[in-house]
């Protein structure tokens, strides 16, 4: 009774922001960047570390003002996540531009599955609709369940709207090896800690030997499929743009922790070029820096 309560109350969340336009939509957002910057102090300590780990020659001021600036995308992205659950798709690819698709298209024109990489930068949720109505592959987002069964189908169901089909990491395996009726572009949002640490790939990321899941370097050696990498950014408040770009069409020549070392050097690129469009407040060299957190 209490999920469905929660899925109902949902529904109505999702349904208010519906019918709320932008320009509302980012006045809240105001209000909400204040609570998480000078009220809450959402992660405080943990984005500071993160910061002055990656820019040590920044001084204090300048690592205030980007983590200011990081609360103020985390709280735009957070609410226009909501939104998306109800903007159409004409809506969708006029905030969400993207550039280079020959690159995936040029495999699905050889009928090759691709990997393609991101990381949870700007506004990544969009950037996987932006996707499935940009490219001819079939778009499969990896993820982890909602335990609330009736919100992770209302989610599945609003992706499937836009041709996204929605992979628990349960099934990661069994997904990539099934036959498909057309080729698939994997789209995985590798740039988290590792739990697993059996399976772990290690890659130098901001000058430190840093951990990476496991998936995208062993699928595509496995199955031998090429990878690409997406590079969202930022235009202005409320519009993205993203541009694929080619990794590697032959991963089993490469060595091990290669593709890791690529995807993790690309990965930095792009924060360097928009650091306040980074995930900062996730606990990233968690041996290194939060031992006492």
């Amino acid at each position: 009774m209490g999920k469905k309560l929660t899925y109902i109350l949902f529904k109505a969340f999702i349904g208010f922001f519906k019918i709320l336009p932008f320009s509302v939509l980012y006045i809240i957002s105001d209000f909400v960047y204040f609570l998480m910057a000078y009220v809450i102090g959402y992660r405080k300590s943990v984005i500071n570390k993160n910061l002055h780990k990656c820019f040590p020659e920044k001084s204090k001021k300048e690592i205030k003002e980007l983590r200011k600036k990081f609360y103020k995308n985390l709280s735009d992205v957070f609410l226009e996540s909501f939104k998306g659950y109800s903007m159409s798709k004409e809506e969708l690819l006029k905030r969400f531009k993207a550039y280079n698709s020959e690159v995936a298209d040029k495999y699905f024109d050889q009928g090759k599955d691709v990997i393609v990489l991101a990381g949870h930068f700007a506004n990544w949720e969009w950037g996987s609709a932006a996707t499935a109505a940009n490219f001819k592959h079939q778009p499969a987002v990896l993820y982890k369940p909602i335990s609330n069964q009736y919100i992770d189908k209302y989610i599945k169901d609003k992706r499937a709207r836009f041709g996204v089909e929605l992979v628990s990491i349960n099934q990661t395996t069994r997904y990539f090896i099934k036959k498909k009726p057309k080729p698939v572009a994997y789209y995985m949002v590798a740039d988290q800690y590792p739990t697993n640490k059996e399976k772990q790939k290690t890659a130098t990321f901001f000058s430190s030997n840093t951990t990476f899941l496991h998936g995208p370097e062993n699928y595509s050696k496995m199955l031998d499929i090429p990878v690409v990498y997406i590079e969202m950014q930022r235009v202005k408040r409320g519009y993205y743009s993203m541009e694929m770009m080619d990794v590697t069409a032959i991963p089993k020549e490469l060595a091990e922790n290669e593709l890791t070392q690529i995807y993790a050097s690309l990965m930095e690129k792009s924060i360097i070029k928009q650091p306040e469009s980074w995930m900062w407040s996730h606990k990233r060299w968690k041996k290194e820096l939060y031992s006492f957190d």
